[in-house]
């Protein structure tokens, strides 16, 4: 193929999905009637990407709330606070780190399996990074940034090791935290180093760097430890981008966003002819 196509990984989630977590959450339905819920919205999404000719599919998270707190509220040292504003209207209930983390159980692998043997094509496991799971958190346990983010990448490590053996070809990280804090960068690569250790030879890792403004760290990031790193283009308006481009490492891939899904207007051929014309310019 001559340009591969794929997405982020969340997919809107039906109304009959919400109502069933809702139903859950109350205790009037058990795990495995939600869970059927979930798995009929992954078959929808999953035929959606196939008509539209996506090459590299995604299960659309539907057993996921928020892909930082579904993730680590399933681990041993978390509880779940109350609701934290992330940005514009968007809040989320954050996780708050109490123990020692531990992962009790596979969370990822099996959802994986379903996807793929219900899928037409090739499906991308989608992962929390560890970076963003320690930025995204309470810390009442450790009181120590680093550590935290090396608990976590301990975890990410395992689980996506575990993908790795399902037979899980492409897994992708989201690191929507990245470049929040420049200095923390080498961290940042210090924990993906560790989950990408048992990958190599196996999968390929795609890093998500979210809606990072890659003018100011844009080389920093391009240097990070994975295959192919996934940049919100149409967000930051492409900005930075060719810089970020140069910095590239001569095997890496790279993936640019041409919808920028914070904005909620449909976009339109005259709106996409302008944003073409100008990402021509960076």
């Amino acid at each position: 193929m001559a340009l591969l196509t794929t997405s982020i990984g969340s997919f809107p989630k039906p109304q009959v999905l919400q109502e069933a977590r809702r139903d859950y959450a109350a205790g009037e339905i058990e795990a495995a009637a939600l869970r059927q819920v979930e798995e009929e919205a992954t078959r929808t999404a999953l035929r959606a990407q196939d008509e539209l000719g996506i090459h590299l599919l995604v299960d659309g998270e539907m057993d996921r709330a928020d892909p930082i707190t579904t993730f680590a509220e399933r681990l041993a040292g978390v509880e779940i606070d109350g609701w934290v504003r992330v940005y514009g209207e968007r809040y989320m209930r954050k996780p708050k780190i109490t123990s020692a983390l531990v992962r009790t159980a596979s969370t990822t692998a099996d959802r994986w399996r379903f996807a793929r043997d219900a899928a037409q094509g090739p499906v991308k496991a989608v992962l929390p990074g560890p970076y963003s799971l320690m930025d995204g958190s309470f810390d009442e346990h450790y009181f120590d940034r680093r550590a935290v983010c090396l608990a976590f990448a301990e975890i990410v490590r395992d689980e996506a090791a575990e993908l790795a053996a399902a037979g899980a070809g492409e897994i992708q990280l989201d690191e929507p935290a990245a470049g929040a804090r420049p200095d923390e960068i080498p961290l940042m690569r210090e924990a993906l180093e560790l989950v990408m250790a048992p990958l190599r030879g196996r999968s390929r890792l795609w890093l998500y760097l979210g809606y990072v403004e890659l003018a100011g760290v844009g080389a920093e990031l391009a240097a990070l430890p994975a295959n192919g790193l996934l940049v919100a283009g149409a967000h930051c308006r492409y900005e930075g981008l060719q810089a970020f481009a140069q910095a590239l490492p001569a095997d890496r891939l790279v993936g640019i966003g041409v919808i920028d899904v914070l904005d909620p207007r449909v976009e339109t051929h005259d709106r996409k002819g302008a944003i073409d014309e100008l990402a021509q310019t960076q």
